[in-house]
């Protein structure tokens, strides 16, 4: 029988040595040298009749890191499984020489979950911020939904171009008597009043009517990016080929009606001031969670192991390309996240890894857990958010393997609504000065 002795390093760390006796040791390398003859061919001898001595003047070398390799992968996690051991990652497995006649020794060193018993976590002080739509927010939706609708539409004749109009112009910078061609365009899509040309550009166009052509001078600022020309004046001459407004339809049923599913402008606004005091609702639970959050790491202490600190910097630098992906950049052509670009992402690792292992503890301590008829209701929920049947929806997490994840979210929520209902939670009225697109 293995003999296995675990000393503790840390609160996270263990050094893990096994040693094989010695009956067993001979059997693998045996049995190695048994498989090693059936298949071996050497000059004078026939297949599976090459002497011992011969295959250990050959293959020594060969055999006994075979039968490490061996010994190592049937006594490694059974052992670990026999000290109920569950590491979350292996440092290093570091096998002494074997010698026949010897017990073979190895020496494993890993890193376990902290030790956790969560402490002071019923009775906290919370703060609900109670926010309330005003008409005003309502207002601001409809007109930015009035802004999507807008069309396009040529400028009277009789008006000159004002801010918000969209011109189509070619543009020729002239300093010291040279083109800049930098700055020379054909066919440019401008709005007016952004200043995306240069700054103080718009202003000189202001009035100005389709077909016309203007030529006025600007200095570029010293601080000027392109450097050849800070300091200097140049010349423009901007021909405007096109001009258009964006003309938004009237606030009125009909405007109601064209987004959809609303038969009057008031049931819009209804709709309206539900979504937005939804998202009011969300975002003060989603601060009362950060209150629980805040409170249990700081009174709670405890070593995280490095590598799920790892882990979880890759998670984050790999939701990030995923972004990237999401913009049309291809990965490959994105460097490798350096040390620093690591070190800033760690702080923000570090606590959700301490988050983690604070909600599993206390899963554990409270014994929650999720039963059938919660895990339907979390689907027929989510289902009804995401407009689709819970049995699509069913179908689609077990396809993607997801109903797992998806539970131990569920039991996530359970141990925040706990902590929330043994709390002291005041209510405080609070403003918001932006609205969600």
């Amino acid at each position: 029988m293995t003999n296995i002795q675990v000393e503790d390093l840390s609160s996270v760390k263990k050094k893990i040595t096994f040693e094989v006796p010695e009956d067993r040791v001979l059997d693998i390398i045996d049995s190695e040298y048994r498989d090693l003859r059936k298949t071996v061919q050497i000059k004078g001898f026939r297949k599976g009749k090459v002497p011992l001595n011969i295959l250990r003047s050959y293959f020594k070398s060969k055999v006994e890191a075979d039968a490490v390799r061996k010994i190592i992968e049937e006594t490694f996690e059974s052992g670990l499984d026999e000290k109920k051991i569950k590491p979350v990652s292996v440092i290093s497995i570091d096998p002494e020489a074997v010698e026949l006649g010897k017990p073979f020794r190895f020496t494993a060193e890993i890193e376990v979950p902290p030790p956790i018993e969560v402490k002071d976590y019923k009775g906290l002080k919370l703060k609900r911020h109670i926010r309330t739509v005003d008409e005003n927010q309502v207002a601001e939706r409809i007109q930015n939904l009035r802004e999507l609708q807008g069309k396009l539409t040529p400028i009277s004749e009789s008006r000159g171009v004002r801010q918000g109009d969209h011109l189509l112009v070619d543009i020729e910078a002239i300093a010291d008597g040279d083109i800049i061609p930098a700055l020379t365009v054909t066919d440019y899509h401008m709005e007016l009043g952004k200043n995306f040309y240069l700054p103080d550009f718009d202003s000189k166009l202001e009035e100005m009517k389709p077909d016309e052509t203007r030529k006025f001078t600007l200095e570029f600022p010293e601080d000027f990016p392109r450097k050849n020309l800070s300091g200097k004046t140049a010349e423009f001459t901007v021909s405007c080929k096109e001009a258009k407004e964006r003309v938004l339809p009237e606030m009125d049923d009909h405007f109601a009606k064209d987004l959809g599913k609303f038969q009057s402008l008031e049931e819009l606004k209804d709709q309206i001031r539900k979504d937005l005091q939804n998202h009011f609702d969300s975002e003060s639970q989603k601060e009362i969670k950060l209150q629980i959050i805040d409170f249990l790491i700081e009174n709670n202490p405890f070593e995280v192991p490095e590598s799920m600190v790892e882990t979880e910097i890759d998670l984050f630098l790999n939701q990030l390309i995923e972004a990237y992906k999401a913009q049309g950049i291809d990965p490959k052509r994105l460097p490798v996240p350096s040390p620093d670009q690591r070190d800033q992402v760690r702080p923000s690792a570090l606590r959700a890894v301490k988050n983690a292992l604070i909600v599993k503890a206390l899963i554990e301590q409270e014994g929650i857990e999720i039963s059938e008829e919660e895990l339907q209701e979390g689907i027929e929920r989510y289902a009804q958010e995401a407009g689709i049947s819970p049995d699509h929806y069913k179908d689609q997490l077990v396809e993607h393997n997801s109903l797992e994840g998806f539970s131990a979210g569920l039991l996530d929520k359970k141990v925040y609504k706990l902590i929330e209902d043994h709390a002291e939670v005041t209510e405080e009225e609070s403003q918001t000065d932006t609205v969600p697109s």
